[in-house]
């Protein structure tokens, strides 16, 4: 019985380990001169179109990969918590509402980057292992 309370216990620390690396491939990046302070419950505000404007006033424009990206899916369900699909559902309804705008989606990493670096106001998720020292990583 010991044994299989420890194996169990084993498992699912291992489990816990795997889930916390895998939640770690996204990262929110914002312009290195953006100084306000962004947190999950601004991102999912933003991505919502709930957010429009920095507390700084200016017009946030935010950025998504290609909706079929690993990256995506990965970014809605860990930093949004909601699936795919539900996030899909509702940028169809922000754009033929009239009540916003869905997230520019730009092609890649690099693109994402390249909008952000050049944009005081953009913000945008990429790979973990894309960033470098052109952004700021705000939520990893």
């Amino acid at each position: 019985m010991n044994k299989q309370i420890l194996k169990l216990c084993s498992m699912l620390v291992g489990l816990g380990l795997s889930a916390s690396v895998w939640a770690g491939n996204v990262v929110m990046i914002v312009n290195k001169e953006n100084h306000n302070n962004v947190n999950r419950r601004l991102v999912v505000k933003i991505y919502k179109g709930e957010a429009k404007l920095w507390g700084s006033g200016g017009a946030i424009e935010a950025l998504s990969l290609p909706q079929d990206s690993p990256e995506t899916n990965e970014f809605c369900n860990e930093i949004l918590g909601k699936k795919l699909i539900h996030m899909k559902l509702l940028w169809s309804q922000m754009m033929f509402s009239g009540h916003g705008v869905p997230p520019r989606e730009v092609a890649s990493d690099e693109d994402v980057k390249k909008r952000v670096s050049n944009n005081v106001n953009a913000i945008g998720f990429i790979k973990a292992s894309s960033l470098d020292g052109s952004v700021k990583a705000v939520i990893k």
